[in-house]
Formats: structure tokens, C-alpha cells, sequence
């Protein structure tokens, strides 16, 4: 009897083993609207490994931070279907990405996301700054809700060097989701440079502020504007800033659980082909 009790238990233990675990699911969201091309190749690219959720604001976020924006529970918000190449599902709300990544979480769109993949924005976030992102504010609100969440954003070129962002973002996805990494929401950033010509992946600290530097208030024209600065002079060279613009690509832990977490090289992460 007791041989026959550990064959069954084996055959349990098997079926258990063999059992095939859900493809990690990954929602796909920005702050630009659901017309930017960075968020079009992101999750093209992403669904090729991954099953891959769209739902982004129809419209440009941008600068929403962690905003759900106005939720009336009677009349709710819209939703509409739309259609991205290469994902199965698609949609777009009339709201922030928070929102987005709320509703997802809450169950709207079936199993809750694994991980939250935000971007590709259309200018880099670094610095303390982030907190207004809205890029950055739906990893933020991913996080709260118990998924991972990855930022992704570009620094300004023309033309646009998307497909550098992609590349790294779909290994740092394959990272945060393979490297049993806790619950947390890392800032990542691509320089404006093909792919190749990348000088390789830092961890990186956060700048001062950000990339936005002066602000001028033109109170009889009623403007008030903002100066984007361009170099990486007279910055802390250890900061995302300075390096993003000195041709890395960074990477910055903005929330972990309170557990250890052995922190991976970058360059174990991403190398330039």
C-alpha cells in the first residue's frame, strides 16, 4: 500500500508539472493617443511572443500623470474597438491610460495583465519629473494594481528611431517577466539612434527634474511656454538624462515591493547587434 500511495502521488505531482501555465499577458497603453506609431510597433512587436492587450486614449494624454480623469458610474466612459496590425484585441477609451490600466485590472477585458507596457512615448521622461507622465503614470497605476509596469519613451529625432525602443523594450519585458522580479515599475529610455549604434543599457539614477528646464510667462499674450533642453552638459553624468542624451539607453527602478530583489547588469538585459 504505501508503494501503490507514492505512485499515485507521483502521477498527481506529474499531471500538475505538466500542466501548461497561461501565457504571460501583457496590456499595451500610452499617453499619446492610439494614432502614435510608437504605441503601434510596441505591441506589434510585443504580440509576436506574448498575448497582447490594447487599450490606450483616443486622444493625446500626455502630461496626465496617474489621473483617471472624470468617471461617472452612470453613464461610465466610452469604449471603442479599433484595430492595431498584429493584436488580437483593441481598443480605445475617453480617458488617461490610469484608466486604461484600471479597467484592466478590474476585469474589463478578461485575465488581468502580468504587465503593464507603456509607450513608446514620443519624447524621453527622466528625472523626478516622471510623476507627470502619463507614460510613466500607467506603469505607476500598474504597480498599484498589482501588475509589473514598464514605461518606455524616445528622445526626439527626426526621423524617429522607434524600432530602438521596441527592441529594448521587448527584452526588458522578457526580463522583468522571466527574472521573478517583484511586483515594481521600471523607466526605461532609448536614445535617438538606430539600434546599433546604441553605446549599450545603464541602470541609471533619477535626474535632478527632467528634461523640461525653464518655463516663461507671457502674461499680456496670456502663454505661458515651456524650454526643452537639448545637451547633457553640466548634468550628474550618472543620471538618466545625461546618459539618454550621451547615446545609452537607461534603465530606473521607480517602486519594488519591500523584498530583496538581486539587481540584474543591464548589459545582461540588452546589448547592441
Amino acid at each position: 500500500m504505501p508503494d501503490q500511495d507514492r505512485a499515485a502521488d507521483t502521477i498527481v505531482v506529474d499531471e500538475h508539472l505538466e500542466r501548461p501555465s497561461p501565457e504571460p499577458r501583457v496590456l499595451v497603453t500610452n499617453d499619446d493617443g492610439i494614432d502614435s506609431p510608437g504605441i503601434r510597433r510596441l505591441a506589434a512587436r510585443l504580440a509576436k511572443d506574448f498575448e497582447v492587450l490594447v487599450v490606450a486614449p483616443r486622444a493625446d494624454m500626455s502630461g496626465s500623470g496617474t489621473a483617471l480623469g472624470r468617471v461617472d458610474p452612470h453613464a461610465g466612459v466610452e469604449l471603442r474597438e479599433t484595430t492595431v496590425d498584429g493584436v488580437p484585441a483593441a481598443y480605445t477609451v475617453d480617458g488617461p491610460p490610469g484608466l486604461a490600466v484600471l479597467a484592466a485590472a478590474l476585469g474589463a477585458f478578461g485575465r488581468r495583465p502580468d504587465i503593464v507596457v507603456s509607450g513608446v512615448n514620443a519624447g524621453i521622461n527622466t528625472g523626478h519629473s516622471v510623476v507627470h507622465s502619463g507614460t510613466v503614470g500607467a506603469a505607476i497605476t500598474a504597480r498599484t494594481l498589482g501588475s509589473h509596469g514598464l514605461a518606455v519613451s524616445l528622445v526626439e529625432s527626426d526621423p524617429w528611431h522607434w524600432d530602438t525602443a521596441v527592441d529594448i523594450a521587448r527584452a526588458v519585458v522578457e526580463w522583468i517577466l522571466g527574472s521573478g522580479m517583484p511586483r515594481g515599475v521600471v523607466n526605461l529610455n532609448a536614445p535617438a539612434l538606430p539600434a546599433q549604434d546604441v553605446r549599450g543599457l545603464k541602470w541609471a539614477d533619477l535626474d535632478a527634474f527632467g528634461h523640461l528646464q525653464v518655463a516663461v510667462a507671457d502674461v499680456p499674450g496670456a502663454n505661458l511656454g515651456f524650454e526643452v533642453r537639448g545637451s547633457s552638459s553640466g548634468l550628474d553624468p550618472a543620471s538618466d538624462t545625461a546618459l539618454c542624451l550621451g547615446g545609452f539607453a537607461t534603465l530606473t527602478l521607480l517602486s519594488l515591493e519591500p523584498r530583496p530583489f538581486p539587481q540584474t547588469r543591464a548589459e545582461d538585459i540588452w546589448s547592441p547587434p
